[in-house]
């Protein structure tokens, strides 16, 4: 059996997310190893996260790997560094791995996601392509002109994957980001068109179970308007199948309904005060306010890279 396991990448501001997220690979019965890398910052505190996994430093890669986010980083202008580190999971020792960002919750024992990855490079369960790119680029018509009819339909979220340790991959990746440089107009500057131009370029041959034949549920958190919803929806004939919830498209609330996963791993006393926490700062305005200055504060930085 090769040796596989699970990456993530998280820092003190991420903790409560990786907390429930490790919660919900261990709650599904998933046993695989689970490695940390610091994102930067202030590093992890909480002890069941440290209890779980192994950190693992970005020094503890290969200079190839660091030499990589490096050389990502350069082109990647609106991507923060440490969301780079995701990538120097090709760079691990384990032949097949998953990495997951922390603003997901694991419904199903992700052990069992590695049966459908052989003969495969990158193996993925989202509805990304459904978006027509217009998340990856700012000019997505000129990847079906340079790619071919039907690239948009490849695209995956890079939050959640399972891949194989491949010096060919990263080798695409690097053209990727060589491909970044001389397309500049295209693309979007972050690592998920990063990831679907790379897969483009070295012809990958992927999976996602979100389409026939398998035709696993959305992933995407915004698409139930409550658990209900989600359990009406996996209960439908025939019954449906669902690897996890992505929390993606900007840092969820906590007050909507489906973010009842999101603190699946708090006690009763802990959940109810965080709730009564985010509902005083929901009713009093004050998470608007905050979402509205982060959106103008990342408007501004990223106008300042570009000068």
């Amino acid at each position: 059996m090769s040796a596989r396991g699970i990456y993530l990448v998280a820092n003190a501001r991420s903790e409560k997310q990786c907390a429930n997220l490790v919660y919900s690979i261990r709650n599904a019965g998933c046993g695989l190893p689970i490695r940390l890398i610091p994102f930067g910052g202030k590093p992890v505190q909480s002890d069941f996260i440290l209890n779980e996994v192994e950190i693992c430093p970005i020094e503890d890669f290969s200079t190839s790997g660091q030499e990589l986010v490096n050389e990502l980083a350069e082109v990647l202008k609106d991507c923060p560094h440490g969301f780079l580190y995701r990538f120097l999971a090709w760079f691990g020792d384990w032949d097949e791995f998953l990495y997951s960002d922390n603003d997901i919750v694991a419904l199903t024992n992700w052990e069992r996601l590695f049966q459908w990855l052989p003969g495969y490079d990158l193996l993925h369960a989202d509805e990304e392509y459904t978006t027509w790119g217009k998340y990856n680029y700012d000019q997505p018509e000129k990847i079906e002109e340079i790619f071919g009819e039907g690239g948009l339909l490849s695209a995956m979220t890079a939050g959640h994957f399972l891949a194989r340790r491949d010096p060919k991959l990263v080798g695409d990746l690097r053209k990727a980001a060589r491909w970044f440089q001389r397309n500049p107009a295209i693309p979007k500057k972050h690592d998920q068109a990063l990831l679907h131009v790379a897969s483009l370029i070295g012809n990958w041959k992927m999976l996602n179970l979100c389409k026939p034949p398998h035709n696993w549920l959305s992933s995407w958190a915004g698409d139930y308007k409550n658990p209900l919803a989600l359990i009406h929806a996996i209960q439908a004939e025939p019954l449906k199948r669902i690897s996890h919830l992505h929390f993606s498209g900007g840092v969820p609330v906590g007050t909507e309904p489906t973010a009842d996963f999101l603190s699946a791993n708090l006690d009763p006393r802990q959940r109810i005060v965080h709730l009564t926490t985010l509902g005083v700062l929901e009713l009093g305005g004050w998470i608007t306010v905050r979402r509205r200055f982060r959106q103008i504060r990342n408007g501004l930085r990223r106008r300042w890279k570009t000068i």
